[in-house]
C-alpha cells in the first residue's frame, strides 16, 4: 500500500512539474502576443494562474514523500531515535488531519461549482470546477501520503538519522 501511494505521489509530482512547464510556455506566448504582435490575450492569465495553483496542490504529496517541507530539523536530528519516530508520526498525523479537512471542503466547493455552473468573469468564462478540483485531488493525495509516511515511520523507515557529535 505504501509503495502504491508513493507511486501516486510521484505521478502527481510529475504532473505538477508539467503544469509549471505549461505555465512558463503560456507566459512566454502571452508576452510575445502582447509585446511583439501587439495583440490581446483572453485566456492565458487564467490558465497560468490555475496551472500554478494546481501544481502547488498536486505537488504537495510529492514534497511530503521527499520530506521537503519545512520542519524543525534541529529537534529531529538531536533527538533519540524513538523520539524522532514519535515526532514524525505526530507531525504526519497533523498533516493528515489538515489535508483530510481541506479535501472535504475542497470537494464541497468543487461540487458546488460544478452543479452551479460557476465560471470565471472573463470573456472566456472558464468553468471553475476544473481548477477547484485540484484542491480535493491534491489534498486527498497529501492525506494518503501522510498515511504512508505514518506507516513507514511506525516501521522505523524514513526517519532522519541522528547527527554525529
Amino acid at each position: 500500500m505504501v509503495a502504491f501511494i508513493e507511486r501516486l505521489s510521484s505521478i502527481a509530482g510529475v504532473i505538477a512539474a508539467m503544469l509549471i512547464g505549461i505555465a512558463i510556455v503560456i507566459v512566454c506566448q502571452m508576452v510575445f502576443i502582447r509585446y511583439v504582435l501587439v495583440g490581446s490575450t483572453a485566456w492565458q492569465t487564467e490558465v497560468v494562474t490555475f496551472s500554478l495553483v494546481a501544481a502547488t496542490m498536486l505537488g504537495s504529496a510529492y514534497v511530503l514523500k521527499l520530506r521537503g517541507h519545512v520542519s524543525v530539523g534541529l529537534a529531529m536530528v538531536y533527538s533519540p531515535p524513538n523520539v524522532r519516530r514519535i515526532m514524525q508520526i505526530i507531525g504526519d498525523f497533523l498533516v493528515f488531519l489538515f489535508a483530510a479537512l481541506m479535501f472535504w471542503k475542497g470537494l464541497e466547493v468543487t461540487l458546488q461549482a460544478f452543479h452551479g455552473d460557476w465560471t470565471t468573469e472573463s470573456i472566456y468564462e472558464f468553468p471553475m470546477w476544473i481548477p477547484y478540483s485540484s484542491m480535493p485531488i491534491g489534498f486527498g493525495l497529501l492525506a494518503l501520503q501522510a498515511i504512508a509516511c505514518m506507516i513507514s515511520a511506525s516501521r522505523h523507515e524514513g526517519i532522519p538519522h541522528q547527527r554525529e557529535h
